[in-house]
């Protein structure tokens, strides 16, 4: 059975991405502002880790890339969690059509804080990725992917949860005074977890481990195209997000 969000460990801290940004523009570099204040300098927001020649179109060697590949089962989050099993199926819901590109779509939230004060109205606040995968042999091949920076709402009910909306961020000049609106105090936060690239990757590729857990795949690693395979660690479906001792 899975559990409601009451056994969760909130504030849970992942972090930035290694694939090609969101369908939308690019964020441009904001204009120095002349009224900026001493405590208004941290660097700024944004994507800071892109793959080599990414594109928001299929990659043109895509067809070299599915050569071979293998139809996947639909991702489903595997963990206990009614909640977080009802913030996945939204993601994949909302955004995989984002991606015309083959395969099957894998979301990667990147979740900063949970805000629980309101049960009418939790809120969770990240960068949430989704990325679509083929199989080739032993190896998840990423075909597209994007992310979706803001704060999703929740609403809890007699029958579980329901996905109310989502605040994005917006792109372009806006990018960074529309980050600060919705993250307001954890603005900061969310600047320090979009640049650590390595704990990204690690959060990556435990999800895509658990989903191939899960589903009793034969796949040893994930890629990104023009990247060296990235191994995947072992499952821990039962400790990914709850402290379920």
């Amino acid at each position: 059975m899975r559990r409601p969000i009451a056994a969760i460990i909130t504030a849970v801290l992942l972090t930035g991405c290694a694939a090609a940004p969101r369908p939308a523009a690019e964020p441009a570099a904001p204009e120095p502002a002349a009224e900026e204040t001493a405590e208004n300098t941290e660097p700024e927001a944004g994507p800071v880790i892109e793959m080599d020649d990414a594109t928001d179109e299929a990659l043109p060697e895509e067809e070299e890339m599915t050569e071979g590949a293998e139809e996947l089962p639909p991702y489903e989050y595997p963990g206990p969690e009614l909640f977080y099993y009802d913030l996945y199926k939204y993601l994949i819901d909302e955004y995989a059509d984002d991606y015309p590109d083959a395969g099957i779509c894998i979301p990667c939230p990147v979740i900063i804080d949970l805000d629980e004060s309101d049960r009418d109205d939790i809120r969770v606040y990240g960068n949430f990725w989704v990325f679509k995968y083929v199989k080739n042999g032993d190896i998840l091949e990423c075909t597209s992917g994007g992310s979706y920076p803001g704060v999703i709402h929740v609403m809890n009910t007699d029958d579980g949860y329901e996905i109310i909306g989502m605040d994005v961020v917006e792109d372009g000049s806006r990018y960074t005074d529309s980050a600060k609106e919705i993250f307001g105090d954890r603005y900061n936060d969310f600047v320090k977890s979009n640049g650590d690239e390595e704990e990204f990757k690690r959060i990556r590729a435990q999800i895509i481990a658990n989903y191939v857990f899960d589903k009793g795949l034969d796949i040893k690693a994930y890629q990104d195209y023009g990247w060296d395979p990235v191994p995947l660690p072992e499952q821990n479906i039962d400790s990914f997000y709850s402290n379920l001792g």
